[in-house]
């Protein structure tokens, strides 16, 4: 018995000591294999694929990335035309590797290889894993187009499934015109649902012509709406506004309230009548119709104050599902509050919390409902409020006035903080596992700097997404993924969050330091303002030719003392980011050194910003002044500036 006790021991012992020396083993392999990985990484970023071929071969086994490195031999060998090796190492991983990112891209590419090699069964057979136990990959919508090829001659009807599957799915992809030529080729029936989706691919391709062909004498919203913006787009307005009016005028409930919202837009931008006249004409045309609370809510803000109150309780009582209920709730919240209707205006906060989340007015409702609260002396359960509001809606315009409320500042657009950006720092390990999940194959490929592999798994995580842009130096783009993947979170992360940057990056800070400090601007506030109007975007030139990162018109640039500047010249991060600066500084001076009142100024110009001052109350509260600007875009804008301010003063400056 004591001997049978000794040679457990000395097992255990023995697992242990082997169980360690494989560890250290497996560090150093892997150590290794990220030096090796980063030299062929090197010479693939070079296009030497050979010398990138031999150093991703040297990979251990032992490794944490032999896939991975198994994957960039084949895309290396695939390069050079080495076809033979390039389908071993895409086929073996499509058999060993389990990899939910890996082993698409490797079946996906061995099934290509297998087509161009007419090896039908075998591409079939990976097609169709790929098609089912990737549902969630791009590469599935891929291989539907190839079971399309596959089965056209056997079965046409299946073959018209896969193909519509790609296109629906797929209107920009890179076989959308063959598929749609297949499907024309079948010689089977092509329903009116199928010819919508096409129609929807022309549209994005620019195609209009083939877009109104293919649903003519369709009838019904979705088609109608088809057509009218296919008719806009080439500058046919009449059979655009006759379009535009039967989508609004349908009765089938076939399009989504953002989609409904434009077509009531472009119908009052070709009518030729004033937003009133073309309201009226539509109310009557939309009277049982979908469209009718997204033509009352354009028609109220056309109304004095008292019938537009009216028009919006009519939205949100007879429609709360529609696309305009949640704000034309607000609207009647928000005249409760200002006619000191506090009990009414609780109550509808109350509703409005209780029925709609994730908004755009629903940070205003919970700001407004604690402000309620103090009106009434109950600084307690205010404070209360405000503090969840800021937990709740943490990159909010809302967050930020509710906690200068909080923390007792009397004029709270005045910032504080900071006359200096810190420095330009990169992602850190921590920050990529935030980004990226922790998932170990993405995480393994951001510490290795692989974009272009990361870019070939097609993922679909707007904030991965986000990330792949901003390596890329592609910064607006990656600040509009980021900010719609934050949008659509129910609960947001905690501004320590490593996503906020990709949100709220830093851009061109040193020139912002420098011509900050040269006029005396605080920083921070210049980035954000940055932010707002280029996304940092020195080529962005608008609408009206408002040009580069702080989209200055020309004329204003020239009034500076720099000569006649044309946009080419405001091109200039410098030149640009320096006259931006020395114009708001002009425009704080203006205005006493109120930030707010420069910072409106700024869009919506300065007289305006003067009116608007002279007609309000002398002593009016600072947040019913910015809710009570009359241009929407000029209070959102100094509502989403506000915004960036507080999130960059907090992330960055741990305000």
């Amino acid at each position: 018995m004591k001997d049978i006790k000794v040679l457990v021991i000395a097992g255990l012992v023995f697992f242990i000591l082997a169980l360690s020396m494989f560890n250290v083993s497996s560090k150093h392999h892997t150590q290794q294999a990220y030096k090796l990985y980063e030299q062929g990484l090197v010479f693939a970023n070079q296009a030497d694929y050979q010398n990138a071929y031999f150093n991703f071969s040297k990979i251990s086994r032992l490794s944490n990335i032999y896939h991975i490195a198994l994957l960039k031999q084949g895309l290396c060998a695939l390069a050079t035309f080495d076809k033979k090796i390039a389908y071993d190492k895409f086929n073996y991983l499509s058999i060993f590797s389990r990899d939910e990112y890996i082993a698409p891209v490797a079946l996906y590419n061995a099934a290509l290889i297998d087509m161009e090699n007419k090896k039908h069964y075998r591409a079939y057979k990976k097609f169709k894993k790929l098609y089912k136990n990737y549902p969630q990959s791009d590469y599935k919508k891929a291989a539907a187009y190839f079971l399309g090829v596959l089965y056209k001659d056997k079965n046409p009807s299946l073959a018209k499934e896969y193909f519509m599957e790609y296109v629906e799915y797929a209107p920009n992809g890179r076989y959308i015109f063959s598929a749609i030529d297949e499907i024309k080729a079948l010689n089977v029936y092509i329903f009116d649902e199928d010819k919508y989706y096409i129609s929807k691919a022309y549209l994005k391709n620019s195609r209009y012509d083939e877009a109104i062909h293919t649903i003519k004498g369709l009838e019904g919203s979705k088609y109608a709406y088809i057509r009218a913006r296919s008719y806009e787009s080439v500058n046919s307005f009449k059979n655009a506004l006759s379009n535009y009016s039967k989508t609004l005028s349908q009765n089938d409930n076939s399009l989504e309230g953002e989609e409904i919202a434009h077509a009531v837009s472009r119908y009052i931008a070709l009518s030729g009548l004033t937003k009133k006249d073309a309201t009226k004409r539509l109310l009557k045309l939309t009277k049982n119709s979908p469209s009718y609370p997204a033509v009352l809510f354009e028609h109220a803000s056309t109304l004095p104050e008292i019938s537009a109150i009216k028009c919006y309780e009519t939205i949100y009582t007879k429609y709360p599902n529609s696309y305009q209920a949640a704000q034309s709730l607000w609207y009647v919240f928000y005249d409760a509050y200002l006619n000191d209707y506090n009990t009414k205006a609780k109550q509808l906060a109350d509703v409005y919390l209780e029925k709609y989340s994730n908004k755009n007015s629903t940070p205003a409702v919970k700001y407004w409902r604690a402000k309620t609260l103090l009106k009434e002396g109950k600084t307690k359960a205010a404070k209360s409020e405000l503090r969840e509001l800021i937990k709740s809606e943490p990159n909010s315009y809302y967050a930020y006035v509710a906690y200068n409320l909080l923390s007792e500042r009397h004029t709270p657009f005045n910032t504080p903080c900071c006359d200096r950006i810190s420095d330009k720092d990169e992602f850190s390990y921590s920050d990529l596992k935030q980004i990226f999940n922790n998932d170990k194959t993405l995480l393994a490929l951001a510490v290795l700097n692989d974009i272009e592999i990361l870019k070939t798994m097609r993922l679909h995580d707007n904030f991965v997404l986000s990330y792949i842009e901003h390596k890329n130096g592609n910064i607006p783009y990656s600040v509009y993924l980021a900010s719609k993947a934050l949008k659509e979170m129910q609960v947001k992360p905690d501004y320590k969050d490593a996503r906020y940057k990709l949100v709220y990056p830093k851009e061109y800070v040193e020139l912002i330091n420098k011509y900050a400090a040269k006029y005396a601007q605080n920083a921070y506030l210049i980035l954000a303002l940055t932010r707002e109007e280029s996304s940092f975007n020195s080529k962005a030139l608008s609408s009206v030719g408002a040009a580069g990162l702080m989209q200055l018109m020309p004329q204003t640039a020239s009034s500076l003392g720099y000569g006649q500047l044309d946009a080419d010249t405001l091109f200039s991060p410098e030149l640009n980011i320096e006259l931006g600066v020395k114009y708001f500084s002009m425009l704080k001076d203006m205005f006493d050194g109120c930030e707010m009142l420069a910072v409106l100024s700024y869009n919506g110009g300065p007289s305006n910003v003067k009116n608007w001052k002279n007609n309000s109350a002398k002593n009016i509260d600072f947040d019913e002044f910015v809710e009570g600007i009359p241009y929407s875009e000029t209070q959102n804008y100094i509502k989403r500036v506000f915004g960036s301010y507080w999130n960059y003063s907090r992330i960055y400056a741990k305000q």
